[in-house]
């Protein structure tokens, strides 16, 4: 079965939010996994996760911040490093 980017990007998205204060290895199973298909995730949703991500380092809920925040940087990476290409 294909997936084009976009439904990639959509279940990215519902995934790590999903994963958000759970406790078990699914949150860093599923960054792992966006993070081997970063590429190709849409501009749109990874500016989705960027924001999500800050969203989940403010909730005193969160369990992996140190994760979290690896996560957000790596993210924020790759936004810059498309910007750069862009010019």
């Amino acid at each position: 079965m294909k997936i084009d980017n976009e439904d990639f990007g959509t279940l990215a998205v519902c995934a790590i939010r999903y994963c958000r204060g759970r406790q078990t290895y699914m949150p860093s199973l599923v960054r792992g996994i966006v993070k081997g298909h970063i590429t190709e995730i849409s501009d749109k949703d990874l500016y989705v996760l960027i924001n999500d991500c800050g969203y989940t380092l403010k909730s005193e809920d969160e369990i992996e911040p140190k994760e979290w925040s690896e996560w957000k940087e790596m993210l924020i990476a790759e936004q810059n490093r498309r910007k750069e290409n862009a010019e």
